[in-house]
């Protein structure tokens, strides 16, 4: 059996690359306008380059019992799917259905144990637990924000767009948190850890929901300006 280090040395660099071009299809999903044929195409790359690059790290964190990169992955996963559902049901075109809200319930229950590992770390002296408690807290917020969104009982045409870029934003910072832990300390080693842990998420959330704002009321412009034309 293959023990972390070699692990670690053979599978890694393939993880880099593949996390690598996830963030380039995430950059351009993102950028791209919504209605182009790219913009799907992009996502799509995103979610199956990210799904493959920690298809890859499992046996990586197994072998290191790293439970940081597993509550990170996590994060992506959760955000990823939902994104991805909003994308596929486009209610009211189709309403969220059990599947859904047995998502929201596990990703909860998965990210409270991650919150309560970080108290532990905490309390045995070790600042890392910090930043588990707070990915864990940004985690559940979310969960608490879109298991909201997806169980109203009527959906205005178009309002999932705002909630399916809020999703694949929360995963592309997953994913940059995840390479920044990954490469960094060999890039800038003065950088402390907890550092290279919160910054994608203090950098990027700001400007992604200013992001998610501004297409939500380009959106309420435009259903005013519709009306008003009628």
């Amino acid at each position: 059996m293959l023990d972390y280090l070699t692990l670690r040395a053979q599978l890694m660099p393939i993880h880099g690359v593949f996390g690598l071009l996830a963030i380039v299809a995430g950059v351009a999903a993102l950028a791209v306008p919504k209605a182009a044929p790219l913009h799907p195409r992009a996502g799509r790359g995103f979610l199956i380059c990210m799904a493959i690059a920690l298809a890859i790290a499992v046996p990586v964190i197994i072998a290191g019992r790293n439970l940081f990169l597993t509550g990170v992955g996590l994060l992506v996963i959760y955000h990823a799917l939902t994104a991805w559902r909003l994308a596929r049901l486009r209610p009211p075109a189709r309403l969220p259905t059990p599947l859904d809200r047995n998502i929201h319930i596990a990703s909860a229950i998965v990210f409270v144990i991650f919150a309560l590992y970080g108290v532990v770390v905490l309390f045995a002296g070790a600042m890392m637990g910090v930043v588990a408690i707070v990915l864990a807290g940004i985690s559940l917020a979310s969960v608490h924000h879109f298991s909201r969104f997806m169980s109203q009982a009527e959906f205005e045409p178009g309002e999932w767009i705002g909630e399916h870029i809020r999703g694949m934003a929360a995963a592309f910072i997953a994913s940059i948190t995840a390479f920044a832990t990954a490469a960094m300390p060999r890039w800038a080693p003065a950088i402390p850890e907890a550092v290279l842990w919160l910054a994608p998420s203090v950098i990027l959330t700001p400007l992604f929901v200013w992001f998610g704002n501004r297409v939500q009321q380009d959106r309420a412009r435009a259903k005013q300006a519709a009306a008003e034309a009628g």
